[in-house]
């Protein structure tokens, strides 16, 4: 199992990164129409909820910004050598991540089901290593598809229901 851990100033790199997105997503839900000529309900606005997930990722952005200060970030200013192997874990989930928007959503698989199995996937491949070397491939396997199915089922409760967003 790979160990190393990334350089505090690429961590640095990546918070600033992170947090540019961040802006650029409040500002976008905040430009959003609000639909007041629908007589819409504030909680229920477009931009609402991304506007609140980029204030979140725009908090874990700081932190992750101050963590790498902390560590010596721009004292040692330098990106380690970085080769196709230390980008498995970035290649494999924008590669799961691209399936589930391109190929699951809109495949006539209910959203939930797709969702579910995506994070079931995305939970097992992930653990593999680990749980290979531990022997525990089964277990390992079964509760990734709980976790995905229970995750699933949490989405389409709270998109559906509470948010009252009709999902594919």
């Amino acid at each position: 199992m790979d160990t190393e851990k990334p350089s505090p100033f690429a961590d640095f790199l990546f918070g600033l990164f992170w947090l540019v997105l961040a802006v650029a997503i409040m500002i976008g839900s905040w430009t959003m129409d609000r639909l007041e000529h629908l007589k819409v309900s504030l909680y229920t606005a477009p931009g609402v909820v991304p506007g609140l997930l980029g204030l979140a990722l725009a908090i874990m952005a700081v932190l992750m910004i101050l963590r790498s200060i902390r560590a010596g970030a721009l004292q040692n200013a330098r990106l380690p050598e970085l080769g196709l192997q230390s980008h498995w874990r970035i290649l494999t989930a924008l590669a799961l991540c691209l399936s589930f928007a391109v190929v699951a959503v809109g495949s006539g698989l209910p959203f939930w089901a797709a969702a579910a199995a995506f994070i079931a996937v995305f939970v097992f491949v992930f653990r593999f290593e680990e749980l290979r070397d531990q022997g525990r491939l089964l277990r390992g396997g079964v509760l990734a598809a709980a976790f995905g199915l229970l995750s699933g089922a949490a989405i389409h409760y709270v998109f559906q229901e509470l948010f009252l967003v009709r999902l594919p």
